[in-house]
């Protein structure tokens, strides 16, 4: 063995440098329009003269625009270069949010969510999620899940940020300084280092490559990897794959419900001119739990991909449905300081379910070909129920002046969202297994 052969295993696998540009592209982009965006809510009410159901369906809207785009987005991750996508997500990004700081109708609000769903809520997580999941046999669901704990850490840092600004110098000048944090933090190393597969730089996927142990045939995995190349074609007609959009689907709901709201609940909305308290707490506290619940999905999204590599889909669907089934009830107690801060450190794992649970359940229940395209296909489902849970809970509190409507709707949800997802994983198992024995046996995993 030469020299230059020890030095290529000494340096660090490059697919780490994918997961680095995941990380920061949730960190900026889809935490910005995400997780940042609640603390905009009451505030952009108030001056612009909306309803909660009008800005909720201005953010349900994005997510209906980024439910059709992301079954384009899914197809293109299999064929386009990754570095040019993540380039226009940015920018769009960053376009976006100049236009925001400076709206002054409510028309130029919905257009904003409509070019930020196109491109940007599609686009990030997504990009994040496939291209990493491409790079990982082993470790996959750590590696995906590290990628998409971006969006906690780029929340922890952003979200008292933001609220300071917002108390400070206005929701405007907060969405001005947000923009160019996306610009100047979100674009550098995807576009230096990413690549679609391992394949582009000469490597195989981590597990397979030399010197590497694979730790599933050592029998240190949960799950057996799908070893036949199921493809689009047959997961479309499958029982399996549709049980489990049925699953992202109440899982949509249950995030677009929370999310959404979380923060008004725990302080209070003025519509039209009345005040509704809702929480009774001020800005800045409320802001401060939200962190510690971004700081908190930190850990649990790596958690939870490290529980679905060492104990499987199943202990982990299970676990994730409990804390969304305790977040509903902790939401459902706004005026005291221990239900927010219980519903935050519980739905902190809860939500995980909605972006590392896609690309983790289509590779373990359904192999890695056409991977792109089934997820993105998950994704667009989920991205469907996001808004109609958003559309949903703001119609609800408009009829009852209360979220406690909307936190019921999320409880059934998550009774639907576990069932849905554990039956679909036999199923799929089953799906493999027969197309293996009709001689189809071409790996996939």
């Amino acid at each position: 063995m030469n020299d230059a052969t020890n030095a290529k295993r000494k340096r660090p696998f490059y697919g780490w440098w994918v997961v680095a540009g995941g990380f920061l592209l949730m960190a900026t982009c889809y935490a910005v329009f995400v997780n940042c965006i609640p603390l905009f809510q009451a505030h952009v009410v108030q001056d612009m003269g909306m309803s909660v159901g009008q800005f909720n369906t201005g953010t349900a809207l994005c997510t209906i625009v980024a439910l059709f785009a992301s079954l384009a987005i899914g197809k293109l991750i299999d064929v386009w270069d990754v570095r040019i996508l993540g380039t226009i997500t940015v920018l769009v990004a960053f376009a976006v949010l100049i236009a925001l700081s400076a709206m002054s109708a409510y028309w130029q609000f919905l257009l904003c969510c409509i070019l930020a769903g196109i491109v940007v809520v599609a686009g990030t997580r997504l990009l994040a999620s496939v291209v990493v999941a491409n790079w990982f046999t082993v470790k996959r669901g750590l590696a995906v899940s590290i990628a998409l704990a971006g969006s906690g850490a780029g929340g922890v840092v952003l979200s008292p940020v933001t609220s300071a600004i917002i108390a400070g110098a206005g929701w405007r000048q907060a969405f001005l300084v947000l923009a160019f944090v996306c610009l100047v933090f979100g674009l550098q190393i995807i576009a230096a280092t990413w690549r679609n597969k391992p394949e582009d730089k000469g490597l195989e996927p981590y597990g397979t490559h030399a010197g590497t142990p694979d730790e599933v045939s050592k029998g240190k995995a949960a799950d057996a990897p799908v070893r036949v190349a199921l493809g689009w074609k047959v997961v479309r007609k499958s029982a399996a794959f549709w049980v489990l959009v049925v699953g992202f689907v109440a899982m949509g709901v249950i995030n677009g419900a929370i999310i959404t709201n979380a923060v008004s609940s725990f302080t209070s909305v003025t519509v039209a001119g009345t005040a509704v308290v809702t929480g009774g707490h001020d800005t800045q506290w409320a802001g401060n739990v939200w962190a510690f619940y971004l700081f908190c999905v930190i850990i649990c999204k790596i958690s939870l991909g490290a529980i679905y590599d060492r104990f499987g889909l199943r202990p982990a669907t299970l676990l994730g449905t409990a804390t969304c089934l305790a977040a509903a009830v902790f939401l459902c107690f706004p005026t005291t300081d221990w239900g927010p801060i219980l519903a935050c450190l519980t739905f902190s794992f809860g939500t995980c379910m909605g972006t590392v649970c896609p690309p983790v359940m289509a590779v373990r229940e359904f192999g890695k070909k056409d991977l792109g395209t089934v997820t993105g296909i998950i994704t667009a489902f989920e991205l469907f129920g996001s808004a109609l849970g958003a559309v949903v809970s703001g119609l609800l509190f408009d009829a009852f002046f209360s979220f406690n409507p909307a936190w019921i709707m999320a409880f059934a949800c998550s009774l639907v969202m576990g069932a849905a997802l554990y039956a679909s994983i036999g199923m799929a198992r089953r799906l493999a297994e027969r197309h293996a024995a009709t001689g189809n046996d071409s790996a996939a995993g």
